[in-house]
């Protein structure tokens, strides 16, 4: 188990910034903390060494750790209902689909204090009002829409409690099933309005409902279920009922926190938690499968009781960055009860500072939107087929049983929620357990694979070998600032897997090959999902894996769209920017077990590429690494000129006879057949790849995550880091690369 954990309020801060730091305990009584550069992330005994560098800044000696819970859950709070009359008469009503339903008391929509309408543990829908409880004799369902009531007429003293069942495979109106009782409820004032949740009698949000909610709205009279249907299919004719208090429009201002009252009182209000908006609604059939053309079929959110956004614990102590301190990556170190073995770290880049160059000409990305994809992932532990993929078992450490322990830390976008539909989002407002150095990887532990962040520290203890001046650049600050900060540099560096990119990043990137700049890609499965930033909430992002691609989950029918922007969601590859035609290779495949050495091509004699082999001997390269033992593994592209590699590209090396846990990407198997896995198909390969762009730039792609495990082999002395050194050395030399003429 992990003592302490904690996270920054941001993963991008220039010299002279102040970031926040959130610590919580988990068992530590007392902890410390240090400033750390660092410079070498990966313990393996094989490997170069851990290295960071102590950074001399005060940060206020010991301090008492605070015990800080994790409260997930999604909801919308609309405040300010105080300000209505006195409320004799009323109906609430909403049109709710639930997705799970475990025998946990769940609220559909709350004026607490005064009426709620809920699910209760026997699958119920219940309503109370006033001290009394009604129950409905009829079952709530995860297969269809039900349209819910719970209304109060003064004059006959009926409470009521409504539901009707929508069954899109019957033509006939849904019968509603009605209880009433007889009861004398005074007038009250709501303080506030919950929509999927409700509050505990500490004022605790609870009762988070699963499922998706249409059309909530709340009335100062009793209407009867028939016309309640009616109204509320039609927001049109449903603002101009005299008797509305409030109805919330979740198709209005969908990109962003608010939601929307359309009634004249504007009661709006806005989502915790980040629940999923830009999803189908009650009236959805399928007429149209893009939300910005028909927001009206859209106006459902679907909550989670495991949604986090924010985990919203309070400030421990602020830093400011030093005015002189290099661009790195950097970590505050948390130390609980003097225990050097159990400190956690709470890793952020120092960029430079905006408004002016540092001088450095080499940039390293730092991909924090894969490691926001990946966030706390328990790939290793809840994903079936994961050991099969890997050819082994799965070794876990205490981060990993910190996560099993704690799943309200939220999850990455490769998990699925309690009720199995996917995981759109993923928070940096939270711990991030996985996103530090010392860690091993689910993928095998030392002595076999290593993955994401400690994977992207061979990069940066490979500079320092080489004393290489770098900054470090986050793809928040990319996608922020664009070509306008790109163009600072000659070269460009990705990390290991720069899976996930927003368009803005994908346009900067391919505006700075275009006009001059080097980019050499380090990876594999690079620039492969559409992923998007949501401009009223800091730190989140948005994934949903449409159409093709290795995927654990599908968003579902109607889906495809993101929410926070609109765009099509999916692969780059069917997005108009193909990873081929930016870098020359795309994904092709991926399997866990065995890297391979990448055999030298007849392209690599082409006087163009003379640079690249500079010292190097032989037709075998890289049969040597700390990912899988070899340089050309994990996950590996190829070139394609279908898919967009330029026609002058040179293939230099292509690694061969993969493993069968090796398979095609479903993307490429249009047709399955015997010939699909590592030994059989002549598509699933590595392709180190060099081409020049027309303004007198250059691409280097090795096509492997493996890569950067083979150039820290031997303490980065070797073929591998050689070659990638070459390549640094001429990319850095701002003489323009030769277009060849096809």
């Amino acid at each position: 188990m992990l003592p302490i954990v904690g996270y920054t309020n941001k993963l991008t801060v220039e010299p002279g910034e102040t970031i926040d730091v959130m610590v919580g305990s988990f068992g530590a009584k007392n902890y410390r903390a240090d400033f750390r550069q660092i410079i070498q992330g990966d313990t393996n005994p094989d490997g170069p060494g851990y290295k960071d560098k102590l950074i001399d800044l005060d940060l206020g000696g010991d301090r008492r750790a605070l015990d800080k819970p994790f409260r997930p859950g999604s909801c919308v709070l609309i405040p300010g209902v105080h300000a209505i009359e006195e409320v004799r008469d009323f109906t609430l009503a909403a049109v709710v689909k639930p997705t799970l339903l475990d025998g946990r008391k769940r609220s559909i929509l709350a004026l607490p204090g005064f009426a709620e309408i809920g699910i209760d543990e026997h699958d119920r829908l219940t309503g109370v009002a006033g001290g009394q409880t009604l129950t409905s004799t009829m079952q709530v369902s995860v297969d269809h829409w039900h349209i819910v009531s719970l209304s109060y007429c003064a004059d006959t003293k009926a409470l009521s409690l409504a539901i009707a069942q929508d069954r899109d495979s019957t033509s006939e109106p849904p019968c509603p099933e009605v209880v009433t009782v007889s009861t004398d409820l005074s007038s009250g004032r709501p303080s506030e309005c919950i929509i999927a949740a409700s509050r505990d009698d500490d004022g605790e949000l609870t009762g988070f409902l699963d499922g998706r909610i249409d059309r909530p709205a709340f009335f100062d009279t009793a209407i009867a279920p028939e016309t309640l249907r009616n109204l509320l299919a039609d927001f049109s004719l449903l603002r101009r009922q005299r008797s509305l208090l409030g109805a919330w429009d979740f198709s209005r201002k969908m990109t962003t926190r608010m939601i929307c009252d359309v009634s004249p009182y504007q009661l709006h209000g806005h989502i915790h938690n980040a629940p999923t908006r830009a999803m189908t609604g009650w009236l959805w059939k399928g007429q149209e499968l893009d939300w910005k053309l028909r927001p009206d079929l859209y106006s459902a959110i679907h909550f989670h009781s495991t949604d986090m956004y924010d985990a919203g614990w309070e400030v421990d102590f602020s830093l400011t960055i030093p005015d002189d301190l290099k661009s790195g990556v950097y970590t505050v170190r948390l130390v609980p009860d003097s225990d050097e073995e159990a400190a956690y770290y709470c890793v952020f880049a120092v960029r430079p500072p905006r408004d002016r160059a540092s001088g450095n000409t080499v940039a390293f990305l730092f991909p924090t939107c894969s490691y926001l994809a990946y966030a706390n992932h328990r790939l290793g532990m809840d994903v079936p087929g994961t050991e099969i993929g890997m050819g082994r078992a799965v070794e876990l450490d205490r981060h990993h049983m910190f996560l099993q322990d704690n799943p309200g830390i939220g999850f990455s976008v490769y998990e699925t929620h309690d009720d199995d539909t996917g995981v759109f989002h993923s928070s940096r407002l939270r711990p991030i357990v996985d996103m530090q150095p010392k860690v091993k990887s689910f993928l095998g532990g030392y002595g076999s694979n290593i993955w994401q962040f400690n994977a992207d520290t061979h990069i940066l203890g490979w500079l320092d070998a080489i004393d290489q001046d770098y900054d470090v650049i986050t793809d928040e600050d990319m996608h922020e600032d664009g070509l306008r900060l790109l163009q600072r540099y000659n070269v460009i560096l990705t990390g290991t897997h720069p899976e996930y990119y927003t368009r803005n990043m994908m346009e900067a990137m391919q505006g700075f090959t275009d006009r001059g700049g080097r980019l050499m890609y380090l990876g594999g499965n690079g620039f492969y999902w559409v992923v998007s930033f949501n401009e009223d909430m800091p730190g989140i992002m948005e994934c949903r894996r449409s159409e093709a691609g290795i995927r654990p989950w599908e968003p579902g029918h109607g889906h495809f769209y993101h929410g926070f922007t609109g765009e099509y969601g999916g692969l780059w590859r069917r997005n108009g920017h193909p990873p081929n035609h930016l870098c020359g290779v795309g994904m092709t495949s991926q399997g866990f077990d065995v890297s391979e050495p990448y055999v030298v091509s007849p392209e690599a004699e082409n006087p163009r590429a003379a640079f690249i082999f500079d010292g190097i001997e032989g037709t075998r390269i890289g049969d040597f690494g700390l990912a899988g033992g070899g340089a050309a593994g994990l996950e590996v592209d190829r070139a394609d000129l279908a898919q967009g590699t330029p026609e002058h590209a040179l293939v230099l090396a292509t690694s061969t006879r993969h493993t069968d846990i090796y398979l095609m990407t479903p993307e490429d198997l249009l047709d399955p057949t015997p010939d699909w896995s590592g030994t059989q198909a002549d598509i699933i390969r590595a392709d180190l790849t060099f081409f020049e762009t027309i303004g007198g730039g250059a691409v280097f792609s090795t096509g492997s995550i493996a890569w950067a495990g083979s150039m820290a082999w031997n303490g980065y002395d070797n073929e591998i880091a050689r070659m990638t050194e070459n390549v640094l050395r001429r990319f850095d030399d701002k003489t323009p690369f030769e277009y060849p003429q096809c």
